[in-house]
């Protein structure tokens, strides 16, 4: 006759136990030593071997050998006991007989002594169902039994029981097993049991089985009748209902890089497969955990497949320490709120909606909109003042686009109003570049698939992508015939004015996905200067006199870096800052710089008192830098450092940012006239 895994391959001594090693040694111990207590409370979840334990135990005790720790499993009572028809071991299910009177028949039979054996051990499974009359029966004889009584308690509820049932037992407490301990005996039972298996179907196996081993084992079972005789990942799955992890991984990874069509596409497959919701956002739940754990620890040993191995460690070094904090939190709100949702696939969309809602800007990531505005014809267009009236619609740029900003004098109306002296002045290169800004304007204007914004307050026409290669080309040309005056009023914005018919080209950032930063950086006013081969001292002289007018988010942008000569504290604040290195090591980099040649012989310079930190994480260090340039030879050396680090530029920066915000914010009408009427100050001031 069939018997099912769990009671088969129930461990009838110490060494076949599976975990629960604290446990086993001090009983051991205490059995060769021959010092022995009379009751002993074994606690824990279900499936963990608390049953187990005590007939282990109760063998021990009466085996024919002597009391010992490892039975002859030959003699008479060591078969009676793995049978289950000892006399002398009384097993009593207290949640059956929790009454008093059940309680005082069996204190009526202690006094007797055993029949067959050394001991009448009583194992009293869930104690923690006795009533309280039955456990204030117990005590006295729980307190000072005769010598040859042993009491042992099992319970899955230890906060139930009195304070004094507790006090006088010893108490074990059994942890719940491994994912990789259950892995390996179900292993070696399907092995003896000649049955075909996927090693990924039994570690999902052990997994579900969260810690109980009895599970685990009843869940082999099914996956046999399930498989037909043999265990595959796919059917496991199927037969648990559970969805593949690495669809998990996708959508954090959608989510964080802001790929909200991919994110529809798994709430969509999430639909039609019509998952348990609530189950998808526990898995969410624990691989944000097991990633933030990861950067922290990452000689972590992951239990998972090679596949899943490598994906999560990926996944950890592309998402910084704090947007994990704040998506575990989001998710745990959500997880909390399923239940208040009309129905929990609602409050499961609205999660992840969420998510991506207040997924944080990356470092060089700026939000840009475009403001669709009409204005009337018949109103005059004026340099100092807003329309009459205006119609204006906000439409949201795609992730990955650049939006190209063209600043140009007003309309026709306001050239009527300009002396003809200063139409005069323009000098014949400008003239020729006006006339090709217009030329822009005007094509631009006849596209009608393009998005045309005008702002008359401050001169600037704003269309789509399609004229990005056109208006470089143009401002190329345009730069090749002028001098270096020209170039630095044609890329200062301030400098502009309603007088003039220059047009000024900027490029602004779009947001972007972080994976794409490091092979698309944003175009910041530096690398459009590039972009028409001015000359260095002309671009720096620009940056220079433009630096005052940039906003908070542009000053805290790091410059992009020729990655090519040596080393130095921008170059290598660039490149670290824009790779993929996990959090830790990029926080240990910017205390310290690089000297010596790219892609060739390189030291680190990083102070003494960070060595025991970085000797954990130089192998990842020195792997990131021979994967970009192979013929790299790092070192590391620890001492003072003198120069500048990417920690001093950093701290520099954000200090810039800061005083340009306040200037801003004193700039600010509002906060003028309360300033004025009411002789207020501005405190607290704070920049995230």
């Amino acid at each position: 006759m069939y018997q099912v895994l769990a009671r088969k391959y129930r461990p009838r001594n110490f060494n076949e136990l599976v975990g629960q090693n604290h446990v086993s040694r001090a009983l051991t111990s205490a059995l060769d030593r021959g010092r022995l207590h009379h009751a002993y409370l074994f606690t824990g979840t279900r499936g963990v071997g608390k049953t187990t334990i005590a007939r282990i135990l109760a063998k021990c005790l009466n085996c024919e050998t002597g009391i010992t720790s490892i039975p002859c499993e030959v003699c008479a009572t060591c078969k009676s006991v793995n049978e289950g028809r000892f006399i002398d071991l009384i097993e009593i299910d207290a949640a059956s007989r929790t009454k008093v009177e059940d309680t005082r028949e069996l204190l009526d039979n202690v006094p007797y002594a055993p029949t067959q054996g050394r001991f009448k051990v009583y194992l009293i499974d869930e104690v923690h169902m006795l009533s309280t009359h039955s456990f204030n029966a117990l005590l006295k004889t729980l307190e000072e039994p005769p010598e040859h009584v042993k009491f042992l308690f099992a319970t899955t509820d230890p906060q139930k029981l009195p304070i004094t049932v507790i006090s006088r037992c010893l108490q074990f407490t059994l942890r719940p097993l491994a994912v990789d301990e259950i892995t390996e005996h179900l292993s070696s039972i399907l092995s003896k049991e000649e049955i075909g298996v996927d090693q990924d179907a039994v570690w999902q196996i052990a997994e579900s089985a969260q810690g109980s081993l009895r599970d685990a084992l009843s869940l082999t079972d099914q996956a046999i009748a399930y498989g037909q005789g043999e265990i595959r990942h796919q059917d496991v799955k199927d037969m648990l209902g559970l969805i593949d992890r690495t669809i998990i991984y996708d959508l954090i990874l959608s989510i964080h890089q802001n790929q909200r069509q991919r994110v529809s596409e798994l709430l969509m497959q999430f639909r039609q497969q019509a998952l348990d919701v609530s189950m998808v956002l526990d898995q969410l739940i624990s691989t944000l955990h097991e990633l933030a754990l990861l950067q922290y620890l990452p000689e972590l040993s992951l239990k998972y497949s090679a596949e899943i191995n490598r994906k999560i460690t990926h996944l950890s070094q592309m998402i910084s320490a704090q947007d994990l904090q704040l998506y575990y939190q989001v998710a745990c709100k959500g997880r909390a709120d399923l239940q208040l949702a009309v129905t929990q696939e609602q409050g499961f969309e609205m999660c992840v909606l969420r998510l991506l809602a207040f997924r944080p800007l990356s470092v060089n990531e700026l939000p840009v909109s475009r403001t669709v505005s009409a204005v009337s014809d018949n109103v005059p267009v004026q340099s100092d003042s807003a329309p009459q009236s205006v119609i204006s619609q906000t439409v949201e740029t795609p992730p990955a686009e650049l939006s190209v900003k063209v600043q140009v004098a007003p309309d026709e109306p306001v050239h009527e109003a300009s002396s003809e002296n200063d139409h005069n002045d323009v000098q014949p290169e400008q003239q020729q570049v006006a006339d090709q800004g217009q030329h822009i304007q005007q094509s631009s204007a006849e596209q009608e698939n393009d998005q045309i914004v005008f702002d008359p307050n401050h001169g600037e026409v704003l269309f789509g992508d399609d004229l990005i290669a056109e208006s470089v080309e143009t401002a190329t040309v345009a730069a090749a015939d002028i001098s270096d005056t020209d170039a630095l009023n044609l890329f200062d914005p301030v400098e502009s004015s309603t007088e003039s018919v220059m047009p000024q080209v900027m490029y602004e950032p779009a947001p972007q996905q972080a994976v794409q930063q490091q092979e698309h950086p944003s175009v910041t006013a530096e690398s459009a200067i590039q972009a028409t081969e001015i000359p260095m001292a002309v671009q720096e002289a620009v940056i220079a006199e433009t630096a005052d007018k940039l906003m908070p988010q542009q000053i805290l942008e790091i410059p992009s870096q020729d990655m090519s000569g040596e080393w130095d504290a921008k170059k290598w604040e660039y490149w670290f800052r824009n790779s993929s290195l996990s959090p830790a090591v990029q926080e240990l980099a910017q205390h310290g710089v690089m000297t010596g040649q790219i892609d060739g012989s390189c030291v680190f310079h990083i102070p003494q008192q960070y060595e025991k930190l970085l000797h954990q994480l130089q192998y990842a260090l020195e792997e990131a830098l021979k994967q970009q340039w192979s013929a790299t030879v790092f070192s590391v050396q620890y001492g003072e450092v003198n120069e500048i680090t990417p920690f001093t530029m950093q701290n520099e920066r954000k200090q810039k940012a800061f005083n340009r915000a306040e200037e801003m914010l004193h700039q600010e009408p509002v906060i003028k006239e309360l300033i004025q009427a009411f002789d207020a100050r501005l405190e607290n001031i704070e920049l995230k």
